[in-house]
């Protein structure tokens, strides 16, 4: 599912792992680390951008878990 919050589209961390052939937990550990570019939109909830998830697939994710230097 994709939300759109003053103009960007986030992606919950499910959706952004399926497209990065990554585990949820990567996901979250890649936007703690900056990797990815999460927001806060609630008390528990956050989401990824969807531009940052197609920057990382465009820098080569890889289905390890490790994205290309």
């Amino acid at each position: 599912m994709t939300d759109v919050i003053e103009g960007e589209k986030l992606l919950r961390r499910g959706d952004a792992a399926r497209r990065l052939a990554v585990c949820e937990r990567t996901v979250w550990r890649w936007a703690a680390t900056g990797r990815l570019d999460g927001r806060k939109i609630g008390p528990r909830a956050w989401r990824v951008t969807e531009a940052s998830v197609d920057a990382l697939l465009r820098a080569g994710a890889s289905e390890h878990g490790k994205a290309a230097a």
